[in-house]
């Protein structure tokens, strides 16, 4: 039987929505869904208010907000962002910061901005006290450097996890979970699979990334948290664990990191 307690670490809700899904009616299906919990990942500095009202019903779910690399584009200055979000979030359940970090694949403005304002945020994270959701593409030395010179003292995630195993290493030295996605259901990823397969079990999450990167046999199509199930049976034959042992684990892992204080009191 399917475990009932699978955690999505990682989605995009208006993202989702932008992909003509109705996510209403998805967050009212979830309870009938093997879907226990996760986090709705904000993008901008100005969607996290739509997103609250979303989710208000659903105190599984778990809010970040935070500005990613593509941030960086344009000329307005890094600071005034960072400080725009910072009034935005201010107050509100938010419970971690991100998905914030760095994108060498796609030129998403200067490597000067895109560092500003990734260390402008992880600055801002230790002042609210939250952890922080970490974006890395084809830049795991500079996001190495950038863990190494920052003081994340209330952990995170790198998300997405595509990387090699020196940064995911340094990562977990800086207490920092490591989620992986539908990424490792692909045939050509064997590479990050044997990344999956020495990740601490206290220290693992999975995720969708939804609505991007659907799982084999789904590969092209729009993700969902629904494709889940996927990502577990891969995860769990790769970590030679029973789908019910790595459910358990990921949601006392999840739980751990994001207990819902700023939502649940």
């Amino acid at each position: 039987m399917q475990p009932k307690n699978l955690i999505d670490s990682h989605f995009h809700l208006l993202e989702m929505e932008k992909r003509g899904i109705d996510i209403t009616q998805f967050l009212s299906q979830l309870a009938d869904t093997d879907i226990a919990g996760g986090m709705d990942i904000g993008i901008s500095a100005d969607d996290i208010d739509q997103r609250i009202a979303l989710t208000a019903s659903y105190p599984q779910i778990r809010l970040s907000a935070g500005i990613g690399p593509w941030g960086a584009q344009g000329e307005q200055k890094i600071e005034t962002m960072v400080a725009e979000l910072a009034k935005r979030i201010e107050g509100k359940p938010v419970d971690a910061l991100g998905e914030i970090g760095l994108d060498w694949y796609w030129n998403y403005g200067s490597v000067d901005r895109q560092l500003q304002l990734f260390h402008l945020q992880l600055e801002l994270a230790q002042q609210l006290a939250l952890p922080v959701v970490i974006h890395t593409r084809d830049a795991d030395q500079s996001m190495r450097e950038a863990l190494q010179q920052a003081s994340c003292m209330h952990g995170g995630i790198i998300h997405c996890f595509s990387g090699s195993w020196e940064l995911a290493r340094e990562a977990l030295d800086l207490d920092m979970y490591i989620s992986f996605a539908g990424t490792i259901t692909f045939k050509k990823n064997g590479h990050l699979r044997e990344v999956l397969a020495r990740i601490p079990s206290d220290r693992l999450l999975l995720e969708t990334d939804s609505p991007y990167l659907a799982p084999v046999p789904h590969r092209g199509k729009t993700n969902t948290p629904l494709y889940m199930t996927h990502i577990y049976h891969v995860a769990a034959q790769v970590r030679s664990v029973s789908i019910e042992e790595l459910a358990d684990q990921i949601e006392q892992n999840f739980f751990t990191l994001l207990p819902g204080k700023n939502r649940n009191g």
